[in-house]
Protein backbone atom coordinates (compact mmCIF):
# COMPACT_ATOMS: atom_id res chain seq x y z
CA UNK A 1 0.00 0.00 0.00
CA UNK A 2 1.27 3.35 -0.97
CA UNK A 3 0.60 7.06 -0.71
CA UNK A 4 0.46 7.10 -4.20
CA UNK A 5 -2.57 4.89 -4.88
CA UNK A 6 -4.87 6.15 -7.29
CA UNK A 7 -8.51 4.96 -5.75
CA UNK A 8 -9.75 6.30 -2.56
CA UNK A 9 -8.01 5.63 0.64
CA UNK A 10 -9.05 3.02 2.90
CA UNK A 11 -6.71 2.74 5.74
CA UNK A 12 -6.63 5.52 8.02
CA UNK A 13 -3.01 4.56 8.34
CA UNK A 14 -2.99 6.30 4.31
CA UNK A 15 -4.91 8.75 4.83
CA UNK A 16 -2.35 12.05 5.13
CA UNK A 17 -2.28 15.29 7.52
CA UNK A 18 -6.05 14.56 8.09
CA UNK A 19 -6.13 13.77 11.95
CA UNK A 20 -8.47 16.23 13.17
CA UNK A 21 -11.39 16.03 10.63
CA UNK A 22 -10.87 12.42 10.96
CA UNK A 23 -11.45 11.87 14.63
CA UNK A 24 -14.29 14.23 14.16
CA UNK A 25 -15.92 12.12 11.42
CA UNK A 26 -15.66 9.17 13.80
CA UNK A 27 -16.95 10.90 16.45
CA UNK A 28 -19.99 12.22 14.39
CA UNK A 29 -20.76 8.39 13.08
CA UNK A 30 -20.51 6.91 16.83
CA UNK A 31 -22.63 9.49 18.05
CA UNK A 32 -25.15 9.14 15.23
CA UNK A 33 -24.53 12.68 13.74
CA UNK A 34 -25.60 13.02 10.40
CA UNK A 35 -22.08 14.80 8.03
CA UNK A 36 -21.54 16.78 5.18
CA UNK A 37 -18.12 16.90 3.63
CA UNK A 38 -17.46 19.56 1.94
CA UNK A 39 -14.57 20.83 -0.33
CA UNK A 40 -13.07 21.37 -3.39
CA UNK A 41 -12.89 18.28 -5.48
CA UNK A 42 -9.03 16.32 -5.74
CA UNK A 43 -9.24 17.15 -1.82
CA UNK A 44 -9.85 13.78 -0.53
CA UNK A 45 -13.04 14.32 0.95
CA UNK A 46 -14.15 9.85 -0.50
CA UNK A 47 -10.82 8.68 1.32
CA UNK A 48 -11.73 10.57 4.60
CA UNK A 49 -15.32 9.01 4.69
CA UNK A 50 -14.17 5.43 3.70
CA UNK A 51 -11.16 6.09 6.23
CA UNK A 52 -13.50 7.07 8.85
CA UNK A 53 -16.35 4.25 8.28
CA UNK A 54 -13.42 1.39 8.75
CA UNK A 55 -12.43 3.22 11.87
CA UNK A 56 -15.33 3.46 13.06
CA UNK A 57 -15.93 -0.08 12.70
CA UNK A 58 -19.35 0.23 11.64
CA UNK A 59 -20.93 -1.48 8.13
CA UNK A 60 -21.75 0.49 5.23
CA UNK A 61 -23.01 0.98 1.99
CA UNK A 62 -21.82 3.47 -0.74
CA UNK A 63 -23.92 5.37 -3.29
CA UNK A 64 -21.68 6.73 -6.05
CA UNK A 65 -23.58 9.81 -7.75
CA UNK A 66 -21.07 10.21 -10.90
CA UNK A 67 -21.79 5.88 -11.14
CA UNK A 68 -25.62 6.44 -11.29
CA UNK A 69 -26.85 9.51 -10.91
CA UNK A 70 -30.54 8.52 -10.34
CA UNK A 71 -30.98 8.44 -6.64
CA UNK A 72 -33.72 6.44 -6.30
CA UNK A 73 -32.42 3.33 -9.04
CA UNK A 74 -29.08 3.90 -7.03
CA UNK A 75 -30.53 3.27 -3.08
CA UNK A 76 -32.69 0.43 -4.23
CA UNK A 77 -30.03 -0.94 -6.10
CA UNK A 78 -27.22 -0.78 -3.28
CA UNK A 79 -30.09 -1.64 -0.90
CA UNK A 80 -31.30 -5.22 -2.17
CA UNK A 81 -27.95 -6.13 -3.60
CA UNK A 82 -25.26 -5.35 -0.56
CA UNK A 83 -24.82 -8.46 1.68
CA UNK A 84 -24.94 -5.49 4.66
CA UNK A 85 -28.58 -4.88 4.34
CA UNK A 86 -30.01 -7.78 1.72
CA UNK A 87 -33.74 -8.98 2.36
CA UNK A 88 -34.22 -12.71 2.12
CA UNK A 89 -37.33 -13.51 0.10
CA UNK A 90 -39.46 -11.02 -1.47
CA UNK A 91 -40.92 -7.68 -0.50
CA UNK A 92 -44.54 -7.79 -0.50
CA UNK A 93 -45.64 -3.80 -0.28
CA UNK A 94 -49.27 -3.63 -1.48
CA UNK A 95 -50.46 -2.10 -4.56
CA UNK A 96 -46.47 -2.18 -5.84
CA UNK A 97 -44.62 -4.83 -7.78
CA UNK A 98 -41.34 -5.65 -6.03
CA UNK A 99 -38.50 -3.37 -6.86
CA UNK A 100 -38.04 -2.99 -10.40
CA UNK A 101 -34.91 -0.57 -11.50
CA UNK A 102 -36.12 2.70 -13.81
CA UNK A 103 -39.69 2.39 -12.69
CA UNK A 104 -41.25 5.28 -11.12
CA UNK A 105 -43.05 4.77 -7.75
CA UNK A 106 -45.09 7.07 -5.33
CA UNK A 107 -43.26 8.60 -2.10
CA UNK A 108 -45.56 5.90 -0.10
CA UNK A 109 -43.97 3.22 -2.02
CA UNK A 110 -40.65 4.11 -1.80
CA UNK A 111 -41.02 4.97 1.84
CA UNK A 112 -42.71 1.34 2.81
CA UNK A 113 -40.05 -0.26 0.52
CA UNK A 114 -37.60 1.24 2.39
CA UNK A 115 -38.58 0.22 6.16
CA UNK A 116 -39.42 -3.24 4.87
CA UNK A 117 -35.78 -3.13 3.79
CA UNK A 118 -34.13 -1.79 6.89
CA UNK A 119 -36.26 -3.52 9.57
CA UNK A 120 -34.22 -5.30 12.33
CA UNK A 121 -31.44 -4.31 10.94
CA UNK A 122 -27.79 -3.09 12.71
CA UNK A 123 -26.55 0.21 12.72
CA UNK A 124 -24.45 0.97 9.31
CA UNK A 125 -23.01 4.29 7.68
CA UNK A 126 -24.57 4.76 4.16
CA UNK A 127 -21.99 7.44 2.23
CA UNK A 128 -23.91 9.37 -0.59
CA UNK A 129 -20.45 10.61 -2.68
CA UNK A 130 -20.74 13.70 -4.57
CA UNK A 131 -24.30 13.86 -4.26
CA UNK A 132 -24.51 17.21 -6.33
CA UNK A 133 -24.91 14.78 -9.40
CA UNK A 134 -27.97 12.94 -8.50
CA UNK A 135 -30.56 14.35 -10.67
CA UNK A 136 -34.04 13.03 -8.42
CA UNK A 137 -33.01 16.08 -5.63
CA UNK A 138 -36.22 16.43 -4.54
CA UNK A 139 -36.56 12.48 -3.74
CA UNK A 140 -33.00 12.35 -2.09
CA UNK A 141 -34.13 15.11 0.26
CA UNK A 142 -37.49 13.57 1.04
CA UNK A 143 -35.94 9.76 1.69
CA UNK A 144 -33.38 11.69 3.52
CA UNK A 145 -36.32 12.83 5.94
CA UNK A 146 -37.54 9.91 6.16
CA UNK A 147 -34.88 8.31 7.07
CA UNK A 148 -34.14 10.61 9.87
CA UNK A 149 -37.33 10.21 11.06
CA UNK A 150 -37.65 6.77 11.54
CA UNK A 151 -34.53 5.24 11.11
CA UNK A 152 -32.10 7.33 12.74
CA UNK A 153 -30.91 4.65 14.93
CA UNK A 154 -30.17 2.37 11.94
CA UNK A 155 -28.75 4.73 8.79
CA UNK A 156 -26.18 7.81 9.72
CA UNK A 157 -25.08 9.11 6.21
CA UNK A 158 -22.23 10.68 5.04
CA UNK A 159 -22.47 13.18 2.28
CA UNK A 160 -19.53 14.50 0.39
CA UNK A 161 -20.11 17.18 -1.97
CA UNK A 162 -18.17 20.21 -3.83
CA UNK A 163 -21.07 22.27 -5.27
CA UNK A 164 -22.12 23.54 -2.20
CA UNK A 165 -24.58 25.94 -4.23
CA UNK A 166 -25.83 22.68 -5.86
CA UNK A 167 -26.78 21.32 -2.65
CA UNK A 168 -27.92 24.17 -0.78
CA UNK A 169 -31.35 22.15 -0.37
CA UNK A 170 -29.67 19.68 1.91
CA UNK A 171 -27.00 22.55 3.49
CA UNK A 172 -29.40 25.30 3.88
CA UNK A 173 -33.02 23.71 3.57
CA UNK A 174 -36.24 26.39 3.75
CA UNK A 175 -39.26 25.90 5.71
CA UNK A 176 -41.28 24.04 3.07
CA UNK A 177 -38.32 21.38 2.95
CA UNK A 178 -38.75 17.83 4.47
CA UNK A 179 -35.55 18.43 5.72
CA UNK A 180 -36.13 21.34 7.19
CA UNK A 181 -35.09 21.21 11.10
CA UNK A 182 -33.24 18.18 11.08
CA UNK A 183 -29.40 19.40 12.03
CA UNK A 184 -26.53 18.11 10.03
CA UNK A 185 -22.95 18.53 10.90
CA UNK A 186 -20.32 19.93 8.18
CA UNK A 187 -16.78 19.28 8.00
CA UNK A 188 -14.75 21.51 5.49
CA UNK A 189 -12.39 19.87 3.90
CA UNK A 190 -9.47 22.13 2.37
CA UNK A 191 -6.64 21.98 0.38
CA UNK A 192 -3.18 21.96 2.06
CA UNK A 193 -0.38 24.49 2.79
CA UNK A 194 2.02 23.96 0.41
CA UNK A 195 4.36 22.47 2.86
CA UNK A 196 1.98 19.85 3.45
CA UNK A 197 2.07 18.94 -0.18
CA UNK A 198 5.92 19.03 0.14
CA UNK A 199 5.82 16.84 2.80
CA UNK A 200 3.54 14.38 1.36
CA UNK A 201 5.21 14.01 -1.76
CA UNK A 202 8.65 13.19 0.09
CA UNK A 203 6.97 10.44 2.15
CA UNK A 204 5.48 8.92 -1.11
CA UNK A 205 8.37 9.39 -2.50
CA UNK A 206 10.24 7.25 0.27
CA UNK A 207 8.15 4.73 0.22
CA UNK A 208 9.12 4.08 -3.19
CA UNK A 209 12.25 4.51 -2.06
CA UNK A 210 13.00 7.78 -4.41
CA UNK A 211 13.13 11.36 -4.00
CA UNK A 212 13.44 14.46 -5.84
CA UNK A 213 15.41 17.64 -5.63
CA UNK A 214 13.68 20.30 -3.63
CA UNK A 215 13.27 22.77 -6.97
CA UNK A 216 11.13 19.88 -8.89
CA UNK A 217 9.45 19.27 -5.41
CA UNK A 218 8.73 23.15 -5.00
CA UNK A 219 7.91 23.39 -9.38
CA UNK A 220 5.26 20.05 -8.77
CA UNK A 221 3.72 21.99 -5.56
CA UNK A 222 3.03 25.23 -7.97
CA UNK A 223 1.95 23.36 -10.54
CA UNK A 224 -0.97 21.10 -8.72
CA UNK A 225 -1.35 23.04 -5.94
CA UNK A 226 -2.76 21.39 -2.52
CA UNK A 227 -5.36 19.24 -3.89
CA UNK A 228 -4.05 15.61 -2.64
CA UNK A 229 -5.77 14.08 -5.92
CA UNK A 230 -3.41 15.79 -8.66
CA UNK A 231 -0.27 15.17 -6.19
CA UNK A 232 -1.01 11.33 -5.98
CA UNK A 233 -1.64 10.98 -9.81
CA UNK A 234 1.58 13.07 -10.47
CA UNK A 235 3.35 10.63 -7.26
CA UNK A 236 1.71 7.40 -9.13
CA UNK A 237 3.18 8.51 -12.73
CA UNK A 238 6.46 9.20 -11.48
CA UNK A 239 7.05 6.35 -9.31
CA UNK A 240 6.28 4.43 -12.65
CA UNK A 241 9.35 6.14 -14.51
CA UNK A 242 11.34 7.87 -11.92
CA UNK A 243 13.84 8.65 -14.77
CA UNK A 244 11.38 11.23 -16.25
CA UNK A 245 9.96 13.89 -14.26
CA UNK A 246 8.24 16.04 -17.59
CA UNK A 247 6.69 12.42 -18.70
CA UNK A 248 4.92 12.38 -15.05
CA UNK A 249 3.83 15.80 -15.04
CA UNK A 250 2.43 15.87 -18.71
CA UNK A 251 0.86 12.60 -17.80
CA UNK A 252 -0.29 13.95 -14.82
CA UNK A 253 -1.84 17.40 -17.14
CA UNK A 254 -3.80 15.45 -19.64
CA UNK A 255 -5.56 13.01 -17.72
CA UNK A 256 -6.48 15.70 -15.28
CA UNK A 257 -7.21 18.47 -18.09
CA UNK A 258 -9.37 15.46 -19.33
CA UNK A 259 -10.92 14.97 -16.00
CA UNK A 260 -11.61 18.35 -15.58
CA UNK A 261 -13.28 19.38 -19.08
CA UNK A 262 -15.69 16.64 -18.59
CA UNK A 263 -16.50 17.46 -15.14
CA UNK A 264 -17.17 21.23 -15.96
CA UNK A 265 -19.23 20.47 -19.01
CA UNK A 266 -21.92 18.36 -15.94
CA UNK A 267 -21.78 20.83 -13.77
CA UNK A 268 -23.03 23.38 -16.76
CA UNK A 269 -25.85 21.09 -16.60
CA UNK A 270 -26.82 21.87 -13.00
CA UNK A 271 -25.69 25.16 -12.40
CA UNK A 272 -27.77 27.92 -13.23
CA UNK A 273 -26.02 31.28 -15.46
CA UNK A 274 -23.52 28.64 -16.06
CA UNK A 275 -21.95 30.89 -19.79
CA UNK A 276 -21.90 33.91 -16.94
CA UNK A 277 -20.02 32.20 -14.36
CA UNK A 278 -17.62 30.95 -17.16
CA UNK A 279 -16.70 33.80 -18.47
CA UNK A 280 -15.54 35.12 -14.69
CA UNK A 281 -13.64 31.68 -14.68
CA UNK A 282 -12.19 32.62 -18.00
CA UNK A 283 -11.10 36.24 -16.69
CA UNK A 284 -9.50 35.09 -13.70
CA UNK A 285 -7.47 32.10 -15.95
CA UNK A 286 -5.13 34.68 -15.88
CA UNK A 287 -4.34 35.28 -12.36
CA UNK A 288 -6.23 36.52 -8.67
CA UNK A 289 -8.55 40.05 -9.37
CA UNK A 290 -9.55 42.03 -6.96
CA UNK A 291 -13.45 42.79 -7.09
CA UNK A 292 -13.06 46.44 -8.63
CA UNK A 293 -11.28 44.67 -11.14
CA UNK A 294 -13.61 41.96 -12.08
CA UNK A 295 -15.69 44.65 -12.36
CA UNK A 296 -14.06 46.17 -14.87
CA UNK A 297 -13.37 43.52 -17.16
CA UNK A 298 -15.22 43.30 -20.72
CA UNK A 299 -18.56 41.64 -19.61
CA UNK A 300 -19.57 42.48 -16.08
CA UNK A 301 -22.73 44.75 -15.74
CA UNK A 302 -23.51 45.57 -11.72
CA UNK A 303 -22.10 45.00 -8.30
CA UNK A 304 -25.10 42.66 -7.40
CA UNK A 305 -24.71 41.09 -10.36
CA UNK A 306 -20.80 40.64 -10.05
CA UNK A 307 -21.57 39.46 -6.47
CA UNK A 308 -24.16 37.16 -7.31
CA UNK A 309 -21.74 35.25 -9.55
CA UNK A 310 -18.84 35.01 -7.44
CA UNK A 311 -20.92 33.72 -4.52
CA UNK A 312 -21.90 30.80 -6.85
CA UNK A 313 -18.96 30.39 -7.85
CA UNK A 314 -17.35 30.17 -4.21
CA UNK A 315 -20.54 27.67 -3.70
CA UNK A 316 -19.22 25.44 -6.29
CA UNK A 317 -15.76 25.45 -5.00
CA UNK A 318 -14.41 26.96 -8.57
CA UNK A 319 -13.11 30.41 -6.74
CA UNK A 320 -11.69 31.61 -3.31
CA UNK A 321 -11.10 34.64 -2.22
CA UNK A 322 -7.93 35.23 -0.48
CA UNK A 323 -7.79 36.44 3.53
CA UNK A 324 -4.58 38.22 2.96
CA UNK A 325 -5.65 40.67 0.11
CA UNK A 326 -9.14 39.99 -0.82
CA UNK A 327 -8.43 38.61 -4.09
CA UNK A 328 -10.71 35.84 -5.30
CA UNK A 329 -8.43 33.09 -7.47
CA UNK A 330 -9.48 29.67 -9.12
CA UNK A 331 -9.56 26.77 -6.50
CA UNK A 332 -8.31 24.22 -8.77
CA UNK A 333 -4.79 25.12 -10.63
CA UNK A 334 -5.81 22.42 -13.84
CA UNK A 335 -8.75 24.05 -14.43
CA UNK A 336 -7.08 27.38 -14.75
CA UNK A 337 -4.74 25.61 -17.37
CA UNK A 338 -7.53 24.22 -19.34
CA UNK A 339 -9.08 27.59 -19.62
CA UNK A 340 -5.98 28.90 -20.89
CA UNK A 341 -5.40 26.46 -23.29
CA UNK A 342 -9.06 27.01 -24.54
CA UNK A 343 -8.72 30.95 -24.79
CA UNK A 344 -5.75 30.33 -26.71
CA UNK A 345 -6.92 28.44 -29.29
CA UNK A 346 -9.27 30.74 -30.08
Amino acid sequence: MSLFDIPPKHDPQLLYSREKELADLVKYIQEKRWTILLGPRRVGKTSLAKCAIKQSGYQSMILDARENANFTDNLLQNLTHDSNFQVTGNITVPNMPYISLGASYSKQALKKTLDIILKGKKQAVLLLDEAQWFSDRRTLTMMLAHLYDYHYDTVTPIITGSAVGVLKSILEPDSKSPLFGRPIMQIDVKKWHPSISMSFLKKGLEQNKLSLNTELLVKTVELLDGLPGWLTMFGYYYTANPSNYSDAVNKTLGEALKIVNSETDNIGKLARGWSSHLKLLTELSSGSKSFTELLSAPGQSTNSALSKHLDMLQRLNYVEKRPQDGHYEITDPIMTELLKRKTSTK
